[in-house]
């Protein structure tokens, strides 16, 4: 049997990136840590941490001992959760991954009912960009996530995928709201406001530009969602976004959206992922069951499985 005291230091010194900031985080000496992981090394054989760096940087044989702690916990987890089930109790923790994008007000519905429906179940919601949100899943510091792509780690994969264009947004006596189709060279004859360049849409706009071998010039440029929207929905110019993100004011008739030319923004999709092999909770997978009814029900003409 695997001890788990130096599995869980040699982890969290890995995450923190030094022996000393995993004490603080465990409030164990950093003494104790360094003995613990030295021990281990000593009775597998094998160097866990590379030598002769300021931070710790994991060999092979250390991914290796991290993966399987990470394994262990998640079975730990699945394990204590549904003898908790067997004994009729709705209990557990559930850490959930979202761009800002999907923090709207039927997403929140969605989880204040839950949580009505499940008492006992505590609900984190870590509100984080498209690569952090990966990572929080194949680290398994989040049972699942809702992102706007289509996940590139191997380790991560979409459980399902939802069609979702990226459209020129205005108000609705724009010009543009005439028009059926637009280039994005177009865009460039009027006043466009982006998301910056940490956001995957701006990276996917991007993409759209280097394939068309142009540029869009922004007149606004922000890390907020909402600013993008008001200023398409008060006329001030236009943007570029998901429906989902301006559902209401779509169907309220306060913005419209125009599709583009670009085989790009056409193909963008709303993805909720999960860890590759990770067994969830039985909490944790009545919320993502939940979640993916939801996306379901809200596009369920371009749903994919």
């Amino acid at each position: 049997m695997v001890n788990e005291i130096p599995l869980k230091y040699l982890y969290e010194s890995a995450r923190q990136g030094t022996m000393r900031a995993a004490s603080e985080e465990l409030d164990v000496a950093t003494s104790s840590i360094s003995r613990q992981i030295t021990s281990f090394e000593k009775e597998l054989g094998i160097s866990l941490i590379e030598k002769n760096r300021r931070g710790i940087k994991l060999t092979e044989a250390g991914q290796l001992a991290c993966t399987f702690y990470r394994e262990r916990q998640a079975h730990d987890e699945v394990f204590l959760s549904r003898i908790g089930e067997l004994r009729s109790i709705r209990s557990g923790k559930i850490d959930l991954a979202v761009g800002e994008a999907f923090i709207t007000d039927e997403f929140s519905m969605l989880l204040q009912q839950f949580m009505q429906n499940y008492p006992g179940v505590f609900v984190s919601v870590k509100v984080s960009g498209t690569n952090s949100s990966v990572a929080l899943v194949r680290d398994d510091e989040a049972h699942f996530g809702l992102i706007f792509d289509t996940p590139r780690d191997p380790k991560v994969k979409a459980r399902s995928k939802v069609l979702q264009p990226l459209h020129v947004t205005a108000h609705p006596d724009h010009e543009v709201c005439r028009k059926k189709v637009l280039t994005l060279e177009e865009l460039n004859k009027f006043s466009v406001g982006l998301p910056e360049e940490s956001f995957r849409i701006r990276q996917i706009i991007h993409l759209a530009e280097h394939e068309q071998g142009m540029f869009i010039e922004p007149s606004l440029v922000t890390n907020s969602m909402t600013l993008l929207k008001d200023f398409a929905k008060y006329g001030r110019g236009l943007t570029i976004l998901p429906d989902f993100l301006a559902q209401p004011e779509l169907s309220q008739g306060k913005l419209c959206a125009i599709p583009t030319d670009s085989a790009v923004l056409n193909s963008t999709h709303i993805s909720l992922i999960t860890r590759v092999g990770r067994q969830l909770s039985p909490s944790a997978y009545q919320l993502l069951i939940t979640v993916e009814g939801y996306l379901k029900k809200s596009f369920s003409s371009n749903h994919e499985p």
